[in-house]
């Protein structure tokens, strides 16, 4: 088993520092089972000089790295072809293989308007592309989906748009593959009114504010939304979201954000936006009334 990036991490700063004894967690468990490095003082391991010369060989026959020219941290900029420059292991890149590019749609059945061009898309489809390769957006507004499959299967739920922004441009949110600093790094590029479709929970309202030029969230009526939300709201997440989140929304001047919040703390509930797929309801722009203070929200 190769170790990991967090694993020769550690083993680079017992190297370095000339670490004599390490605690005997599971970093160094595997090293000492694996690799027969250090003995066993109870709890701890005791680490020789030979040891530590036996660790720096270790990881330069598991991975192709000289830590003598490469340190573990320096790998957290590369992306896989720059790690292969300094080891044989490409998956110690810390950049994602998907950085700086985005995936985007439009609603069913209407073309894609993009660097003047347009294209029609597959039910089901989106494109993949390169934040600098995207010169123009010819949509009325950008929507922003929070999760992947509401993205993937946005023809499932039912929209209610008003006619200005009835053409959107709609972007998924991000994950550990594509980076929401990438959509953000679009945001920052363009004046197109913003539209967040996310999880109604306590982290996505303070998500949705941190947007620029956002005009307002997608949401089923507020009397409809609170009858589902005492019948399919989520209330382990709500315990979980609040610590981080209840000063900052208790904070918020804005009507939507205080309706929902008002609705969220009543019931100790949270809304995952997968209900929504396949379900009989539309939902509608619940827009927002105030310039929003992006300085609360910390994102």
């Amino acid at each position: 088993m190769k170790p990991s990036r967090t694993q020769l991490r550690v083993a680079e700063k017992a190297i370095k520092a000339k670490l004599e004894l390490v605690p005997l967690n599971k970093s160094w468990q595997l090293f000492h089972e694996e690799y027969a490095i250090g003995s066993t003082q109870g709890t701890k391991l005791k680490l020789r000089e030979q040891d530590r010369a036996k660790l720096k060989e270790m990881i330069q026959l598991e991975t192709g790295v000289n830590l003598q020219q490469t340190a573990i941290a320096d790998f957290s900029n590369m992306n896989r072809e720059q790690a292969l420059e300094h080891g044989t292991n490409e998956k110690l890149a810390g950049k994602s293989v998907k950085e700086q590019r985005l995936a985007f749609k439009t609603l069913a059945g209407l073309p894609l308007k993009i660097n003047q061009q347009q294209y029609f898309l597959p039910a089901k489809g989106h494109m993949d592309m390169c934040l600098e390769q995207l010169e123009s957006i010819e949509h009325n507004c950008i929507l922003i989906i929070e999760n992947y499959r509401c993205f993937d299967q946005l023809q499932q739920i039912k929209l209610q748009l008003p006619t200005q922004y009835n053409q959107p441009l709609v972007v998924y949110r991000g994950d550990n593959y594509y980076s929401e600093k990438t959509l953000r790094r679009l945001l920052a590029t363009t004046n197109l009114p913003v539209i967040a479709m996310l999880d109604i929970d306590l982290k996505s309202l303070m998500i949705a504010c941190s947007f620029p030029r956002v005009i307002g969230l997608m949401c089923v009526s507020m009397p409809e939304f609170e009858i589902l939300l005492q019948e399919k709201g989520n209330p382990e997440l709500y315990a979980k979201q609040l610590p981080e989140c209840q000063q900052a929304l208790n904070a918020s001047e804005e009507p939507v954000i205080k309706s929902l919040w008002g609705l969220l703390r009543k019931y100790q509930k949270v809304w995952v936006q997968e209900h929504d797929l396949g379900a009989g309801y539309e939902l509608e722009l619940q827009p927002t009334r105030l310039t929003l203070p992006r300085s609360i929200w910390n994102f």
